[in-house]
């Protein structure tokens, strides 16, 4: 119950009851409220600039630990990554060498997703740009091991069908001719010889260098071509020539094995003297032949060699 006021009346000397209008009690009320309100709202900010409320805290805390587990991930990243280059190294330097593949590279543009500004949303989005070319990393390793794996499978095949035998008995030639940039003996100019010149007598025997297919044989005595010649597709990107031969005894479509004679050296075509030309090319590309045989004359003979290779 409220505290009444009273007033001494003057005039009848009793005291009375001072009554306040409802407008100002309506007045004070307000007054009292917005003071209220000004309190609590000066309180809740000093509250706030020195004390943190427990969902701050909580959020605080949960900030903390997704920091902890970004910094692991990025921990992990470094790791598959630097396992990655190392597999890819060892891809490029040994198993692609081996098989004479190509070497593939990895094209990024992105920077090191290990990298850190301090600000945590863009940290995590280049980490999830990293994280793409990761994966197109492995995806692209994946494939190059598809393709090692087929030649892998298929290696007693390709020893069999890559030339690594000479194409003529060497005790029957007299000197080889250089391969690569040379003064051309017919023409007279500089320019690029993609095979080996065995000078040889006519009619010496010639023999396929690897198994394969006879994929063209051509009879011309131009003073351009090759001449009497033979192709003998090995499989495997590899093709062997046969130039300037005095009689070939193989048709096109032809099944040979390494160590089959196929023809007879001679004189024919844009030939100066007896000799046989040889080409090696893989996928095309002119090879240096001598990098695919060893000269084992000196050791045992010719028929050796190709009936060793026929077993």
């Amino acid at each position: 119950m409220s505290r009444q006021k009273y007033k001494l009346n003057t005039e009848s000397l009793d005291f009375e009851v001072i009554k306040i209008p409802l407008r100002r009690k309506t007045q004070r009320f307000f007054v009292m409220f917005l003071l209220s309100l000004i309190l609590f709202f000066i309180y809740a900010y000093i509250y706030s600039q020195f004390f943190e409320s427990p969902k701050i805290i909580l959020l605080k805390s949960e900030t903390v630990n997704i920091q902890l587990k970004y910094e692991l991930l990025l921990k992990d990243i470094e790791n598959a990554d630097k396992s990655i280059t190392a597999i890819n190294n060892r891809d490029q330097n040994v198993y692609r060498t081996l098989f004479g593949l190509d070497k593939i590279f990895y094209n990024s543009n992105r920077k090191n997703a290990g990298e850190r500004n301090g600000d945590l949303l863009h940290n995590v989005s280049k980490t999830f740009t990293g994280l793409d070319d990761f994966r197109r990393k492995i995806y692209i390793q994946s494939k190059s091991f598809d393709i090692i794996s087929k030649y892998a499978a298929n290696m007693e095949k390709m020893a069999l069908c890559m030339p690594s035998i000479p194409p003529i008995d060497l005790e029957e030639v007299r000197r080889i001719g250089n391969y690569g940039y040379r003064i051309d003996p017919f023409f007279g100019d500089w320019r690029h010889h993609d095979g080996l010149d065995f000078a040889t007598d006519t009619g010496n025997p010639i023999y396929a260098t690897g198994d394969g297919v006879i994929a063209a044989v051509v009879y011309s005595n131009s003073p351009t071509s090759y001449g009497n010649r033979i192709d003998i597709e090995h499989g495997f990107g590899y093709l062997t020539r046969y130039a300037h031969l005095s009689k070939i005894l193989v048709k096109e479509g032809m099944q040979v094995k390494r160590g089959d004679m196929i023809g007879l050296s001679g004189n024919t075509g844009k030939s100066t003297a007896p000799h046989l030309h040889y080409e090696v090319r893989y996928y095309g590309k002119p090879m240096y032949p001598k990098k695919y045989y060893v000269d084992e004359s000196a050791e045992i003979s010719y028929d050796q060699i190709i009936n060793r290779d026929k077993k």
